[in-house]
């Protein structure tokens, strides 16, 4: 025999060898390691396969007569070789290692993601085989690509919404704040991500934000004390909605229309909260002007004759209701036809202008002040009887005839009776400032 079959000979004897020490010092019979889902094998110190069962053969789709070629090296994809070769290399220097993950390239060339559990075989103080045991885990990392995905789109919609948004997790940090939001409040990301600043791009006095207050949802008297017209938000039962004039918005006042919103995890933990912010500006402003069209005097700037109705409706309401008192004062300019036909109507609008001015200065801030039409206006003067109000009428009066026009004005006043209709209170009223005007005008007159 020579020298060359004499080596061949031994190697083979060598690997027969810890074949059998393996198999003889392994806790499992080779019918229950080929019964195992997970992916068994046993290599010997030079990388070559002593053993692997019946689920590493049909996971790697190799047969028994293909693997006695093998190494470990020709199963591994290229990128782990190189972090193999160390590990085995420290497993033969007794280094153990509980657990790693590696992958696999099955014959068709699929990449397996596994994770491994090894044991090592000594002899004499040599290494003899080393035992993996592995878990096919590529649909752990697939549902983990799929969630780190998830969480890169979840990003970048947040990042890149037009949308103005921010988070705050329950620390009530910043944890994102887009881009939206940073042309909204004029506060970079940077400045604010990590921080619990985030009232200052919105409040010139530091107050919890709607998503702090879905963090500490149990105080709900900082809710309604802070947000008057909160309310549940239609985007999720457990977020708040609210919409309110801001000052401190990137320097200017603005109307946001904000959501937030709670995230929770799989164990109902609180993870993070989301604000949305809707910058509502324009189309408040244009329903404000529409609000003052329709219920404002167009040249005098007090309530017009629709407004004063609606309001006289619900004093007289509260009145029937809880019984407090209410008296109405009913006034004109004496001898306004005078003035427009003298000085026209562009001056007569003038001097209804001032008597308007100077008679809302004069009232207390719980009164009403109407015009009823042409020269005539109205003051609803609620929780005060018709006799105390005579007072405010004759205060009225004297400011007007104060005034540098050499205008005055003639008062009826009349009391609010039990059960008494809108016609029949300005009637009365009516019939005083007539009695006034038939007095000799400039004077104050209270109906019976």
């Amino acid at each position: 025999m020579d020298r060359a079959s004499a080596v061949s000979k031994n190697e083979s004897g060598q690997r027969q060898r810890s074949e059998t020490a393996f198999l003889a010092g392994s806790r499992f019979s080779r019918i229950f390691l080929d019964c195992a889902n997970d992916l068994i094998q046993s290599i010997d110190r030079s990388g070559r396969f002593l053993y692997v069962n019946k689920a590493w053969r049909e996971t790697l789709g190799y047969d028994e007569s293909e693997i006695g070629a093998l190494t470990i090296f020709d199963i591994l994809a290229p990128d782990c070789r190189g972090n193999c070769a160390t590990l085995f290399h420290d497993i033969a220097a007794g280094k153990i290692f509980h657990s790693y993950e590696v992958v696999f390239v099955a014959k068709s060339g699929r990449r397996i993601p596994v994770e491994g559990k090894i044991s090592t075989e000594f002899k004499d103080g040599e290494l003899v085989a080393t035992m993996g045991i592995f878990r096919d885990i590529s649909q752990r990392k697939e549902a983990e690509d799929r969630l780190r995905d998830q969480k890169l789109l979840t990003e970048k919609l947040i990042r890149y919404s037009a949308v103005p948004i921010f988070v705050l997790d329950p620390q009530h940090r910043v944890t994102d704040w887009n881009r939206a939001c940073e042309m909204l409040t004029g506060i970079s990301a940077e400045q604010m991500v990590g921080t619990t600043n985030h009232w200052q791009a919105f409040y010139r006095e530091k107050r919890p934000c709607l998503a702090d207050l879905v963090i500490d949802s149990a105080d709900r008297r900082d809710l309604d004390t802070l947000y008057a017209a909160a309310k549940n938000s239609e985007l999720l039962e457990e977020g708040i909605h609210s919409e309110e004039w801001l000052d401190g918005v990137g320097g200017a006042r603005r109307y946001l229309s904000c959501d937030a919103v709670p995230i929770y995890n799989h164990g109902k933990e609180l993870v993070a909260v989301i604000e949305t912010l809707h910058d509502l500006t324009e189309r408040q402003k244009m329903e404000e002007a529409l609000t003052r069209l329709a219920t404002t005097d167009t040249l005098t700037g007090v309530c017009n004759r629709g407004k004063i109705e609606e309001s006289l409706r619900q004093e007289m309401a509260r009145t029937s209701r809880y019984g407090s008192p209410l008296t109405i004062i009913l006034f004109d300019l004496d001898r306004f036809k005078e003035i427009n036909d003298s000085f026209g109507h562009s001056i007569g609008d003038q001097v209804l202008q001032e008597v308007a001015a100077t008679v809302g200065k004069q009232i207390r801030a719980t009164d009403v002040l109407g015009r009823w039409g042409g020269d005539e206006f109205i003051v609803l003067c609620p929780g005060i009887v018709a006799d105390d109000a005579v007072r405010i009428a004759e205060k009225l009066r004297q400011r007007v005839e104060e005034l540098p026009l050499g205008i005055t004005i003639s008062c009826g006043l009349a009391g609010c009776r039990p059960g008494e209709s809108v016609v029949s209170l300005i009637n009365r009223a009516d019939k005083a400032l007539y009695a006034a005007k038939s007095a000799g005008r400039n004077l104050v007159r209270i109906t019976d």
